[in-house]
């Protein structure tokens, strides 16, 4: 089956067609890596990994992998265990947010419980940790290291929900953990496991982080100003739950209606006409304009890395998706370019 990649979508591309043949032999390992003694097991395993995902951080694994050898068997299993480690923070993510829904079906706990849906988050960081067991221990420990840090940024998350007074900083510290670090850390795996030279691989990593706080900034965007239909979810989700995300930050602490904004998020998670308003207010002037400024921000960054790298088709890519994250949530080209 081949894959249309966000981003890469270019049919006559040799890169984006060999980038989609081994993403579907990482599909098949996936299903082969999920199977589990237990009935029980095996279904809430297989569960978010047949609701689909655009398996974006494998995809870095790949692109990262032609730096190196891109034709290394080991880039395959390192995507998987990727892979693995972010379904696994979907299933905690989805307990902790006491969600209904994921990716378009009802979220594990929804369909069992809380008790199931850690289990599986679980049993996937385990399956994670053992495959990369086997590609040496410099990867074991890279996980490792990646999955602390992941844990780190949700107890970060956890411990702000519902607070007025989180500024940016401690914010995008939030990101540059939960989701900047798998990024990071899938550009690194790519460069590691293609034995790219060392200074390409500290490249791929840096490049990586920037990616993956653009990344999430661009998600925090949409989650602002894009409809019901275009998001498959209600607007303001991440508001609903507690979590302030920079747009919603800058619209508190200097949007000119922050006193009302704060008077609506004090009594609570919004809901109903507060939703309506609050998301109104974040969306005025300035304040989405002052997010999608700190995507440009990172994509000049992660654009100016990637031009570190060696030429080619490879390097080519990571520009275009990086640009391409920009574009989605409206950041200004000129601002990127410049």
């Amino acid at each position: 089956m081949r894959r249309v990649i966000p981003g890469l979508e270019s049919s006559d591309s040799p890169l984006e067609s060999e980038i989609a043949a081994r993403l579907d032999r990482v599909e098949e390992e996936l299903e082969k890596a999920v199977a589990a003694d237990s009935d029980l097991l095996s279904a809430t395993a297989r569960y978010l990994l047949q609701a689909g995902g655009k398996r974006f951080r494998p995809m870095l694994v790949l692109l990262a992998g032609y730096f190196g050898d891109p034709a290394d068997p080991r880039l395959i299993p390192g995507s998987v265990a990727i892979e693995l480690s972010h379904l696994a923070t979907l299933y905690h993510d989805d307990v902790i947010d006491e969600s209904a829904d994921r990716r378009g079906v009802p979220s594990a706990n929804a369909r069992w419980d809380n008790t199931v849906a850690i289990l599986t988050g679980d049993y996937l960081f385990a399956l994670a940790s053992e495959m990369s067991s086997d590609l040496g221990p410099d990867v074991c420990r890279l996980l490792a290291r990646t999955i602390t840090v992941l844990c780190d940024g949700q107890i970060r998350e956890v411990d702000a929900a519902g607070s007025l007074e989180q500024d940016e900083d401690g914010y995008l510290e939030v990101i540059r953990r939960k989701t900047g670090s798998l990024i990071a850390t899938s550009c690194r795996l790519g460069g590691v496991l293609s034995d790219a030279v060392p200074e390409h691989v500290e490249t791929l990593e840096a490049f990586g982080e920037s990616l993956g706080l653009a990344f999430q900034l661009s998600d925090d965007i949409m989650d602002i100003t894009s409809t019901q239909l275009e998001l498959g979810k209600e607007p303001g989700t991440d508001m609903k739950e507690g979590v302030y995300t920079l747009p919603v930050l800058h619209a508190l602490h200097q949007g000119p209606d922050r006193q009302e904004l704060r008077h609506l998020l004090a009594q609570g998670a919004p809901d109903g006409e507060r939703l309506v308003r609050a998301l109104q207010i974040v969306r005025g002037e300035g304040s989405v304009r002052h997010a999608r400024d700190a995507v440009a921000a990172e994509v000049r960054r992660a654009v100016g890395l990637a031009t570190q790298l060696p030429d080619g088709a490879a390097r080519d890519a990571l520009v275009q998706l990086t640009r391409f994250l920009a574009t989605r949530c409206g950041a200004d080209p000129g601002a990127i370019d410049g």
